[in-house]
């Protein structure tokens, strides 16, 4: 219990840690572009004084370690001030475009993991043979296309051709959810299938190894049968490295995201951030890109907590 506790603490400093880091690099980027805040809100036609006195309306007339303090500040407590472009809190943009991005994300990593798992045990079973074949070449092929042109191919083939979703059309969760469902499911599809063909890659060639070891020999000669070797033994043994890329997966999944929305026209982070950027609105910029951050470092905490429970030998580590 107290090695627990330890390793815990230890990551939650590290985690502390790598948001300051984060958050001063952010604040540090967005500060050094060319342009001034108060310039764009006003516009070209703004008078010296008007700019001035915006500046010290926003606190931009502030010293920088105190404008970072001032952010950093805000962005534990929600606070991110008000979007230049859109002219309400960022906090409120955000929030209204998270159920998107994140229900997408869910649905992609319910479809990696419900279908790589099966497809690597079943190629496991016996390598270099036909099923195995058959799946290392469509996980090729998978994982070459690119998330953009896979997300144009399957809107020509199952909206166009077969109407089977209507691209473009976004229903709210609380509204209409099996609209909601319909509309996210396509765009999911498309981001899950690249990293399906990673985590079976992965997964294929762990089980593989591990089949191989000595122990395995042994359970079978103890007349222990082959599904029951792989769920008390094999799969146990490939789980806190197949914990370590599902959370790679799942943050590249969080910005896969964000090009697929574009191109499936759905009101999610991905398209708030490109209208940030379009519109150099820097208080939804920074805070988005924060946000972004800060859930990257999330994933890999909670994997790094997992790997702890899963193998206790990460402790002594």
């Amino acid at each position: 219990m107290r090695e627990n506790l330890k390793f815990i603490l230890t990551k939650a400093v590290e985690f502390i840690l790598t948001l300051l880091v984060v958050s001063f690099f952010t604040f540090a980027a967005f500060s050094i572009l060319p342009g001034d805040t108060a310039s764009v809100i006003l516009g070209p036609e703004a008078t010296p004084e008007q700019i001035d006195s915006l500046r010290q309306e926003l606190g931009l007339d502030k010293p920088v370690v105190e404008q970072y303090l001032n952010w950093l500040a805000g962005t534990f407590s929600g606070n991110l001030g008000q979007s230049t472009a859109f002219n309400v809190p960022v906090s409120s943009l955000i929030a209204q475009r998270l159920p998107v991005t994140l229900g997408m994300c869910a649905l992609a990593l319910i479809i990696v993991i419900g279908v790589s798992y099966p497809m690597a045990i079943l190629s496991s079973r016996k390598p270099f043979h036909l099923a195995d074949q058959v799946f290392s070449i469509i996980g090729h092929i998978a994982f070459a296309i690119p998330p953009f042109v896979l997300s144009l191919l399957l809107i020509l083939l199952f909206s166009n051709l077969f109407g089977y979703f209507a691209v473009g059309q976004y229903y709210a969760p609380t509204d209409n959810f099996g609209g909601y469902l319909n509309s996210l499911l396509l765009p999911s599809v498309c981001i899950a299938i690249p990293k399906i063909a990673m985590i079976f890659k992965f997964l294929r060639s762990s089980i593989i190894t591990e089949k191989a070891s000595d122990y395995i020999k042994t359970s079978k000669a103890h007349g222990l049968s082959d599904f029951s070797i792989l769920i008390r033994h094999v799969l146990p043994n490939t789980n806190v490295s197949a914990i370590t890329v599902v959370s790679i997966v799942l943050s590249d999944i969080i910005g896969g995201s964000l090009i697929v929305e574009q191109v499936f026209n759905l009101p999610g982070l991905g398209r708030l951030l490109l209208m940030g950027i379009s519109r150099r609105d820097f208080p939804l910029l920074s805070g988005m890109v924060f946000y972004l951050a800060l859930a990257t470092v999330i994933i890999y905490f909670v994997a790094d907590i997992l790997n702890n429970l899963v193998d206790p030998r990460m402790r002594l580590k």
